[in-house]
């Protein structure tokens, strides 16, 4: 029996460059090395031990470290995920690997890991919301853990989401959008991609899976890529000027990364004097001028395609200071 299972065995090596053999069907370990010949001798090692009744098979519970279901975990989502949610995968998953370790057996896991993870996070300086999302990112592996029978139940399934005081959403004034065409100057790709974002409240992901062919001379359909929802936009005249600089519409509108516009609209934002500024708060200028000039919360939440109303009352404040404005102009 010991002798079947050695003729079994095979030595692999994945695509971060570690090796592994894989015991059976079900069982596979990390070599932990990069180096063929040492791959080798480990690997003739752990044949010896099968073919002398010495291996133990361990359940596939009590097998798999943190660190190799991570590795596993990240190389389907790679095949599973689209690029940003990986990176944040990747993210999350090595800052809990710096903070609670990797040589830990996954069964090893307690309630208390996530909260040595969320203090690291806050030791390295993440924002309250950057901590929620990997909060979020470390449940949902987990959950794969399961599903993959790693594990039984997943420790941090009751982990709360922190609670803080929401920042009022920051966005520019007309100033501000001047400023930036200025700075722009003629770069047309980056002052097309800027008036979009300002003119549309699109996402950058929506920015960049635009087509001419949904470009119209009255409306612009943006597709939102997670959920494959579409919304129209009516045509902002202030963007139908800049289109004009494209008579030849053929293919995609933008064939950058969302990488390449956040650095550059960032830098941009630093030439313009407007350096705390992101790229998501030209979403949040879009919906800002619309309340500003009198359009209600319900039409603000249409137009940036948000799927819960709640989501929009973040600008309510905003809206409230217009029907004071409205109130206060009555004189009698």
């Amino acid at each position: 029996m010991s002798y079947m299972l050695k003729l079994s065995m095979k030595l692999f090596k994945r695509e971060n460059g570690t090796w592994y053999v894989q015991i059976d069907r079900t069982h596979k370990k990390s070599l932990e090395t990069k180096d063929e010949r040492e791959a080798k001798v480990r690997f003739k090692a752990i044949e010896r031990a099968a073919v002398a009744d010495k291996l133990i098979l361990f359940d596939r519970q009590k097998y798999i470290s943190i660190k190799d279901f991570f590795v596993e975990y990240i190389e389907w989502a790679g095949k599973n995920r689209r690029p940003n949610t990986l990176e944040i995968i990747r993210f999350n998953s090595q800052k809990f690997l710096d903070s609670v370790g990797g040589s830990l057996l996954i069964t090893q896991l307690k309630k208390r890991d996530i909260d040595i993870f969320i203090d690291y996070c806050r030791s390295v300086k993440n924002n309250p919301t950057t901590i929620n999302i990997g909060i979020r990112t470390i449940k949902a592996i987990f959950n794969k853990a399961i599903e993959w029978e790693y594990l039984n139940d997943n420790p941090f399934k009751t982990c709360p989401q922190l609670k803080f005081q929401k920042q009022l959403p920051r966005f520019l004034n007309s100033a501000d959008i001047r400023k930036m065409f200025d700075v722009i100057g003629g770069n047309k790709q980056y002052r097309l991609i800027f008036a979009l974002l300002v003119y549309t409240g699109a996402r950058r992901s929506e920015v960049i899976g635009l087509h001419w062919s949904d470009v119209s001379s009255k409306n612009i359909i943006l597709r939102e890529i997670k959920t494959k929802n579409t919304r129209i936009i009516p045509m902002a005249k202030g963007l139908a000027v800049i289109l004009k600089d494209y008579p030849n519409r053929i293919g995609q509108v933008v064939s950058i990364s969302a990488g390449q516009i956040t650095h550059k609209i960032k830098d941009y934002f630093r030439l313009a004097g407007l350096g705390k500024f992101t790229v998501h708060d030209l979403r949040h200028t879009f919906a800002s001028h619309l309340l500003q000039a009198g359009v209600d919360l319900k039409t603000v939440q249409e137009l940036l395609g948000h799927s819960n109303y709640t989501t929009t009352l973040i600008y309510a404040h905003l809206s409230q200071k217009h029907l004071e404005t409205a109130v206060a102009k009555i004189d009698y």
